[in-house]
């Protein structure tokens, strides 16, 4: 789940964290957002991307150490060799218009989890942590 902690939106409910050699050598690569599975890919110790290959334009977030925006790029489109960040530790890649309809600035702090509320209620020790996400975002996991 990714959260704009300063304006307390959701910016993606189920992210795609690339974290082997092949899922970031994949990337986007023949894969569209929510057909794949997911809304958002994130990019851990990662500044610079490209659109080469990819099948839809994008919107990119770049967050620091802190988890603080510090770039973003709106829809970008297809084959560009190199988008750079270079304050950046973390990149977000998501479908087309979302920054804008998320809200999220440069300066927001961003919350990157690879657990939704739902999956953090089950876990005993998180219990505070599921009742201080709900407190700051308006949302409720849908029960299926």
């Amino acid at each position: 789940m990714i959260v704009n902690l300063t304006n307390k939106k959701y910016i993606a409910r189920k992210p795609f964290f690339a974290v082997s050699f092949g899922a970031r050598l994949q990337g986007m690569i023949g894969r569209r957002f929510y057909e794949s599975g997911f809304d958002a890919m994130v990019f851990e110790r990662c500044n610079n991307i490209h659109t080469l290959f990819m099948g839809q334009n994008i919107d990119v977030i770049f967050l620091d150490a802190d988890r603080k925006v510090v770039g973003l790029r709106r829809g970008l489109v297809r084959w560009l060799p190199w988008v750079r960040c270079a304050k950046a530790v973390t990149t977000i890649e998501l479908p087309a218009g979302l920054i804008d309809y998320s809200g999220t600035e440069v300066g927001h702090v961003i919350n990157v989890a690879e657990e939704s509320v739902a999956e953090l209620a089950a876990k005993p020790d998180d219990k505070r942590l599921v009742r201080e996400m709900e407190s700051i975002v308006p949302f409720k996991e849908s029960r299926k």
